[in-house]
């Protein structure tokens, strides 16, 4: 399993949203785990299915949107992330 944890704790904000990228038996589902940090998480199904390409695709869409929204990668698989000076694409199933 994937996982990639972003924050967003800018302008009073205190969320966060962590995708789950599972993969299992040609199946490839990419879930949200999102909330308020602190909390109990609420679930959210981005993808579910069979094509690789079409999960990395909307794993991407999403990350863009919440990265639109002020959030950003704190972390990947449990390891802390080291800020970036340029970003790079990223997928969440190789």
């Amino acid at each position: 399993m994937n996982t990639i944890r972003l924050e967003c704790t800018t302008g009073g904000h205190n969320k966060f949203y962590e995708f789950l990228g599972i993969e299992s038996k040609g199946r490839f589902t990419v879930k949200g785990l999102y909330g308020a940090i602190g909390q109990a998480p609420k679930e959210a199904v981005i993808y579910d299915g069979d094509d690789k390409n079409e999960a990395n695709f909307e794993y991407d869409k999403k990350l863009a949107e919440k990265k639109k929204k002020g959030y950003v990668v704190v972390s990947r698989d449990g390891k802390p992330e080291q800020p970036a000076a340029e970003e790079k694409k990223t997928v969440i199933f190789q």
